[in-house]
């Protein structure tokens, strides 16, 4: 009996870890801007040998202590090397103050290698009521970079907000998850298989017709997967537009079908 009801007990809490993790959302506090960067955004726009510049930028802003993170790449550079980027406040065709620095300089200068460089570092302060009137209201802000051949900007754009998605559970978290849907497999086996050995002992002398129905039914568990991964591939083409682990979904969904299967077992011996 203690056995049947911590078995009970350690399935509902392993139950309910694996939903919360399933169901974990994406931090709060981590916020991402993009901007596509143009020679021709610049003011004046810029008419040199670097007029065909272009790039990108991701700027990954962390509300819970204002540091920022840049990653940028630029190509069609015919400068030798970057020496500035920073996101100004101004709206599109005007010039603005720095407000966040890369702590690039002419010192520490990004080489260009082929008319391509490409730029990474976090940890950059922002002042709060900076990062408030970011947040408020991005498209007032911009990012350029700037080169030798054109020291007051070579590339611009003005910073755009990303939609937050749910996080994808990474590979640790999905071994992490297939283990607690094992251990909820094991839970339920224990007691359908303690059941079905009291049934036989109590039921030994029952005609062959009425012996107790097998742990294990194969066509049930047949069909139950069936109607499983039908499902989760169901749900992973809905949800096609954001990133999904794919393995990993239809790998528990076997776990939860065997789970599945073990339930209706038990049910039809009651």
């Amino acid at each position: 009996m203690r056995r049947s009801v911590a078995s009970v007990v350690l399935m509902a809490l392993t139950v309910v870890a694996v939903a919360l993790m399933m169901m974990r959302s994406a931090r709060a506090d981590i916020v991402t801007f993009t901007a596509q960067l143009l020679a021709s955004n610049e003011v004046p726009p810029v008419s040199n040998a670097d007029s065909a510049a272009f790039g990108q930028v991701l700027v990954t802003l962390d509300t819970s202590n204002n540091n920022f993170r840049f990653d940028w790449s630029v190509n069609n550079v015919a400068a030798p090397a970057l020496i500035l980027s920073h996101i100004h406040e101004a709206a599109a065709g005007v010039n603005g103050p720095v407000r966040i620095d890369s702590l690039l300089s002419p010192a520490n200068p990004v080489p260009v290698v082929n008319g391509s460089a490409v730029f990474s570092r976090g940890n950059l302060p922002g002042p709060a009521d900076v990062v408030q009137r970011l947040l408020a209201n991005p498209s007032g802000f911009y990012f350029n970079i700037h080169s030798t051949l054109n020291p007051g900007g070579v590339v611009r754009g003005q910073l755009v907000r990303q939609a937050a998605s749910a996080e994808v559970p990474t590979l640790s978290e999905w071994g992490a998850i297939l283990m607690g849907l094992i251990v909820v497999a094991a839970c339920v086996f224990f007691l359908t298989g303690r059941k079905s050995s009291m049934a036989l002992a109590a039921g030994a002398s029952m005609p062959a017709a009425q012996k107790p129905m097998k742990a294990i039914d194969l066509p049930l568990l047949g069909k139950v997967t069936l109607y499983v991964e039908a499902g989760i591939v169901l749900a992973l083409i809905v949800w096609s537009p954001k990133p999904v682990d794919v393995a990993g979904a239809i790998t528990s969904g076997l776990v939860v079908a065997f789970i599945i299967h073990l339930l209706i077992v038990g049910a039809r011996r009651r």
